[in-house]
């Protein structure tokens, strides 16, 4: 820092010492700034100092340095600032020979933990791509970024297992491969993603991995599926199983819909079947959230085919299974009258589909009575969707995992010092 009379000129390397502000022994001994501004580069060195093993934390003695490292930091005035840095490597007594601690960046990365912090604040709100634009910080190094960030994250958060779980199937790759996601519906945050598929053989690992804590689950929202049903009974005996609404009436479509295809077929009339197969989506609807705009249409559908009106009004009527008093005793009086009225119709899909729902009647029953769905579930089922199409589709599962587990796991991201 240089006085002339009451003004006072700072050097550039006074300058950064008190930007960067880095901690005891390093301090800036040189920085150059390239003609067109573009990038200013920062040495950095250090006093005679005991530094820590970065493996336990302890302090031993310095054993020699590493060739010059260069960590990309916070751009200064829209010009990109890089720190050159020899570290130090300490013999350690427990470990050997170890790279010191740096306090601005963490070991093997060439992004200081600020710049770290703001990628990971930038990579929550947009694509990694437009990230590497904002940035500087190219596509590569911000995956390693989002893999160290989702790393730190799940250490932290340890393997405490939520009370209330989801279990859902996500198709993530063509030619009908899934990912089982499980989910903590309360904090509305995907727990964990099992990559190798939906089979029960495919993801017994997981739970066998966990069956000492899965022991703590009080509730488990899934579909109907039978696997997960059955990984459910064994590894978590203390939890109710709820199928929730959506999956229920997601039966119930299906069967009304093979009952609207069979009608069709059976349809003379070549105007009438054109205007009803246009129609086809309108009996997916709930009375209620039916547009009024489609609402002659549907009219007009029903009045064309009895039966298929007859499926959708017994869809219907199991739907005020949810506006039932959640008493037991009254929501299993509901449902025998609509079992019986469904297996009754001469509809064979709507007497299927009742049977099904009959065999999982102890967690519709359940599901209900605890006010549990999958709505967070299939909610973040969304998401995970909408990062897949941003990446335009990702070809390793794990990097896909990794991306879904930062954008959907809630998880504390931030390393300790960029925060």
């Amino acid at each position: 820092m240089v006085y002339y009379g009451e003004v006072i000129i700072m050097t550039l390397e006074v300058f950064y010492q008190k930007l960067l502000n880095p901690p005891k022994p390093w301090v800036v001994s040189k920085v150059e700034l390239s003609e067109d501004g573009s990038r200013v580069d920062v040495w950095l060195t250090h006093e005679r100092y005991t530094f820590r093993c970065s493996v336990c934390q302890e302090p031993a003695p310095t054993y020699d340095h590493m060739p010059e490292r260069i960590f990309q930091h916070l751009d200064t005035c829209e010009s990109k600032t890089f720190l050159h840095v020899r570290l130090p490597r300490v013999n350690c007594p427990k470990h050997g020979v170890k790279q010191g601690v740096f306090p601005l960046a963490g070991p093997y990365v060439d992004v200081t933990y600020k710049m770290e912090a703001k990628c990971i604040q930038v990579m929550e709100a947009c694509d990694r791509s437009a990230a590497s634009d904002i940035t500087g910080v190219s596509w590569e190094r911000l995956g390693g970024i989002m893999k160290r960030a989702v790393d730190r994250g799940l250490a932290r958060r340890g393997d405490a297992i939520p009370r209330i779980i989801g279990i859902d199937e996500k198709q993530v790759f063509s030619r009908h491969r899934y990912f089982t996601i499980i989910t903590d519906p309360l904090n509305h945050s995907v727990y964990d993603v099992i990559t190798d598929g939906r089979a029960m053989k495919d993801i017994k690992h997981w739970f066998e991995e966990r069956r000492d804590k899965l022991v703590e689950v009080e509730k488990a929202a899934m579909d109907m599926s039978a696997s997960y049903g059955s990984l459910a009974v064994m590894y978590m005996p203390n939890a109710e199983i709820c199928y929730d609404h959506y999956h229920v009436i997601a039966t119930m479509n299906k069967a009304v819909d093979e009952v609207r295809k069979s009608a069709q077929a059976q349809i003379v009339n070549e105007e009438d079947r054109r205007m009803f197969f246009r129609s086809r989506m309108t009996f997916l609807y709930g009375e209620e959230n039916l547009p009024d705009h489609l609402r002659f249409k549907f009219e007009k559908a029903k009045s064309i085919s009895a039966p298929t009106a007859r499926a959708w009004e017994i869809k219907e009527l199991l739907r005020g299974l949810w506006r039932v008093t959640p008493e037991e005793s009254e929501l299993t009086a509901y449902f025998k009258k609509w079992f019986w009225r469904a297996t009754h119709s001469r509809l064979e899909p709507i007497r299927k589909a009742a049977k099904t729902l009959k065999r999982h009647w102890e967690g519709i029953q359940a599901a209900i009575m605890n006010g549990i769905s999958n709505s967070a579930t299939e909610g973040l089922n969304s998401k995970i969707e909408v990062i897949k199409r941003s990446a335009c589709g990702y070809r390793n599962k794990d990097n896909f995992r990794t991306a879904i587990l930062f954008h959907c796991g809630k998880l504390n991201l931030m390393p300790e010092t960029g925060r």
